[in-house]
């Protein structure tokens, strides 16, 4: 389960965290409204980024992507390709649904157009979404999608080819297109979306470094509003407002202090601020349907030497992973790099307080391919995106980690913000 989906089911606390989301729907508007009346103070500088944000992807653009998927398809063998409803279906045809127990899928071909396969009563709203850039063929209550995508399969003459399913699908869909198609190879198609979605177009970056700076933006309104005694959940209400402010709500706002810093995702119970304590932000948004990532971490008052000392250990692992990744650089390697810094200032070693991985690939979602941890020996190319995320954690005192994205270039890495140089909430 992704991140993001976890703090949307999970609502609001996970831990000594305050862990809050909304959903940029019309009800979440109407609330988003009423709390502006009680929005802080300190938030009230902020203004709408909107009309600073990048263009959003275009129809070429995807249609490109799906150019790219067929030929990938050739290469690796895959007939035909099954798509279901997310950030790869988003990716490929910008259709935005939502999962149910009845099949909505796009299906495409190694060359040719690609067909969207719908319930017969939602077709109006498929066709308002496909507007006519793809085929829409549809199946009525009482009969088999999935027996419509063997008999779509089988007129394109490849009812005994290889199917490649959406590596996230459910697994009845996989079930019943075997079933359906009993000729047909079925394979997952991770390979195909992780090699198109795995490496991002300048536009894209462009994009995901705007969502970032929204962050950041919001980040450092946010931290002004630091008190003694304010709650967690007080301060991630602030950093949703501030995003809200900045015209893009939604998103995520994990936020922990003192010995809940310790614990990556939260120790469970309440916490309020004190004086010369760690706070810890982690959090993000989305632009165009590309999210960001960021976590600070800064004291709330005079931080004691150990904090600062492990924070510029922090900040040293961060720097030297960036200082290393580049093309042809594998991710494992990278991992290991800040690993070592950690491990060599005495908080080793492998994971006794660096406890998770460097980083994750970021795009669409918030967590996707390819990943930065030991032992992985995907090579990076230029324009793959990771979080560059060291930490180390004690249980019983605090954490410390510090996370910005990092884009693969044609020469090494760069960052898409500035990083984290100071545990001053003014600075941070």
């Amino acid at each position: 389960m992704q991140r993001r989906e976890f703090v949307q089911r999970g609502a609001t606390l996970a831990g000594g965290a305050a862990l809050l989301a909304f959903a940029p729907t019309e009800a979440g508007a109407v609330h988003a409204s009423d709390d502006q009346r009680e929005i802080a103070p300190e938030l009230a500088s902020l203004k709408l980024r909107v009309a600073d944000a990048p263009a959003p992807i275009s129809e070429s653009e995807r249609t490109q992507r799906r150019d790219k998927a067929q030929r990938l398809m050739k290469e690796l063998g895959y007939s035909a390709m099954l798509i279901e409803p997310g950030a790869n279906m988003q990716y490929f045809s910008g259709i935005e649904w939502s999962r149910s127990e009845r099949l909505f899928a796009l299906i495409l071909p190694q060359s040719g157009k690609g067909v969207v396969v719908s319930p017969a009563f939602e077709q109006g709203r498929a066709a308002d979404q496909v507007a006519g850039r793809l085929e829409i063929r549809v199946w009525q209550e009482d009969e088999s999608p999935e027996a419509l995508v063997a008999s779509i399969l089988k007129d394109w003459g490849v009812a005994t080819g290889k199917l490649g399913v959406d590596g996230s699908a459910r697994t009845f869909v996989f079930n019943e297109m075997a079933r359906a198609a009993p000729a047909m190879q079925m394979a997952t198609a991770e390979a195909i979306t992780n090699g198109c979605r795995g490496i991002k177009s300048a536009h894209e970056i462009e994009i995901m470094r705007f969502a970032n700076q929204v962050t950041l933006e919001t980040y450092r309104a946010a931290f002004k509003t630091l008190r003694a005694g304010m709650t967690q959940a007080e301060l991630a209400k602030n950093v949703l407002d501030g995003f809200a402010k900045l015209g893009f709500p939604g998103g995520f706002a994990l936020v922990l202090f003192g010995e809940s810093s310790a614990y990556p995702h939260g120790l469970p119970k309440p916490r309020t601020l004190e004086e010369n304590q760690v706070v810890l932000i982690d959090g993000g948004t989305s632009v165009h349907g590309y999210q960001s990532d960021m976590t600070r971490t800064v004291v709330f008052g005079r931080p004691a030497p150990e904090a600062q000392k492990v924070f510029d250990i922090v900040h040293e692992a961060q720097r030297r992973a960036l200082a290393f990744a580049g093309p042809g650089k594998k991710c494992g390697e990278v991992d290991g790099v800040a690993r070592k810094v950690i491990t060599d200032a005495g908080y080793g070693p492998n994971y006794r307080t660096f406890t998770h991985r460097l980083g994750h690939g970021i795009g669409m979602e918030g967590h996707e391919w390819p990943y930065l941890v030991r032992g992985s020996q995907i090579v990076q190319q230029p324009g793959m995106t990771f979080s560059d995320e060291p930490g180390i954690y004690q249980y019983g005192k605090f954490g410390i980690r510090l996370e910005d994205i990092m884009a693969i270039t044609e020469n090494g890495a760069e960052m898409l913000t500035p990083t984290q140089t100071s545990l001053s909430p003014m600075l941070a």
